[in-house]
């Protein structure tokens, strides 16, 4: 099985429409820190919420490597948009690998080719690590679940129909058959709108501002069992779950670059004055700005590159998995990672170097490219990156499998 191209092609010939429906409304709504609520209802159309699901009910059988090509080009229209596009698919490949009811995936399959939106309420603010979580699953005497907590950067759910989160299960040893899953983290999937539900539009980072990425309530939510998952088999030798984000990420930088290159060149054409002392008549025949221009263009093909080449080892992996070739992929991502987020922060920064002082104008928001790329490169530290790549070069060990590698 290879990924097939000419599918390929329509994914991405979709996400090159919706960006550039996207595009013109993107500063405005950073500005307003205003939800895309017009423009995900846009995005349901299109199909690319099922990109990850089965054919066979109803899918588009997209490979990670379209998904990834999908999310690069989104973000050129709008980062926003982008990123809760891979907390979507995250929710899908959950979907796809658990171990759910054969009537629970049709359920959610159907909804989702009729453009079912999924959000999130995994992490949590104000524990040791990222790891580490506060909310709580406990046995409901009548059945399934009760679960309570708050959660934080729940990207996305201003606007969507289904979230997932993360409880840590809790109850008295002997409790039932309970004592083997005390401790265990679980999965569960939630309807918005679920009496104890209740959800805070209060994310205010200085990026991604409209990704509505704040608080998650539950207050004695009940879930029934058959939508309380084990994370078990998530992190198999040969589990590509956690390199859908590294993938995804480095794509929204790749994205981000391009962007703010194009926007930037044509504040530089429209906008900007030549220096004084430069000899020519316009700023975009200095030669500094063409050199400056030069090497941004140069840095993002670059990163362009780099993901091409991460996804040919994705790609190598999802079709001929191995824990071999899933250490390879995760190498490579963490190397197109590394360097699309240095390109994303670096271009974003520079664009003004040739724009000049009238781009720092507020109406114009050209600094949102960086606000975009310095808050979702804090995701994880790309230090961390160049260190799994090293342990590979010079021990020979391949990456651990968990939810940044």
């Amino acid at each position: 099985m290879t990924r097939d191209m000419e599918k390929s092609a329509d994914f991405v010939a979709r996400a090159r429409a919706l960006a550039e429906l996207l595009a013109p409304g993107a500063a405005a709504r950073d500005l307003e820190r205003r939800f895309a609520h017009d423009e995900i209802a846009e995005m349901r159309k299109t199909g690319l919420f099922a990109l990850r699901g089965p054919v066979e009910r109803g899918g588009g059988g997209g490979a990670i490597s379209d998904f990834a090509r999908v999310v690069a080009t989104l973000a050129e229209g709008d980062a926003n948009v982008a990123q809760m596009y891979i907390t979507h698919t995250y929710g899908v490949e959950l979907m796809n690998q658990v171990q759910a009811e054969p009537t629970v995936k049709d359920r959610f399959y159907e909804r989702l080719a009729n453009g079912l939106f999924v959000t999130n309420a995994y992490s949590e603010r104000g524990t040791k690590t990222i790891f580490d979580f506060k909310t709580t699953l406990e046995r409901d005497p009548a059945g399934g679940w009760r679960m309570n907590g708050t959660k934080f950067y729940c990207t996305g759910s201003a606007g969507g129909d289904v979230l997932y989160a993360s409880g840590k299960v809790v109850g008295r040893e002997g409790e039932d058959d309970l004592t083997r899953d005390l401790g265990q983290i679980r999965m569960v999937f939630l309807e918005r709108d679920w009496p104890g539900v209740t959800i805070h539009d209060d994310w205010r980072g200085i990026g991604q501002r409209t990704t509505a990425s704040g608080t998650t309530e539950f207050v004695d939510v009940h879930v029934p069992d058959e939508l309380c998952f084990s994370t078990v088999g998530l992190d198999s030798p040969d589990s590509l779950f956690s390199i859908i984000g590294q993938i995804g990420f480095t794509a929204v930088y790749v994205g981000i670059a391009k962007a703010a290159l194009r926007e930037g060149c044509a504040f530089v054409r429209e906008r900007a004055r030549a220096w004084p002392h430069s000899g020519v008549e316009r700023a975009a025949d200095d030669p500094y700005v063409l050199h400056h221009v030069g090497r941004m263009q140069t840095l993002v093909s670059s990163a362009e590159q780099m993901l091409r080449w991460a996804c040919e080892a994705i790609d190598e992996a999802e079709f001929s998995p191995s824990g071999e070739a899933r250490a390879l992929a995760s190498v490579r991502v963490s190397e197109a990672k590394s360097v699309a987020t240095e390109v994303s922060l670096e271009v974003s920064e520079r664009i003004f170097q040739v724009c000049g002082a009238g781009a720092a104008i507020e109406k114009y928001d050209l600094d949102r490219f960086w606000r975009d790329a310095r808050t979702l490169t804090l995701h994880d530290p790309v230090d961390y990156k160049y260190r799994l790549v090293g342990e590979w070069v010079l021990n020979g060990t391949p990456p651990p499998v968990t939810s940044y590698t």
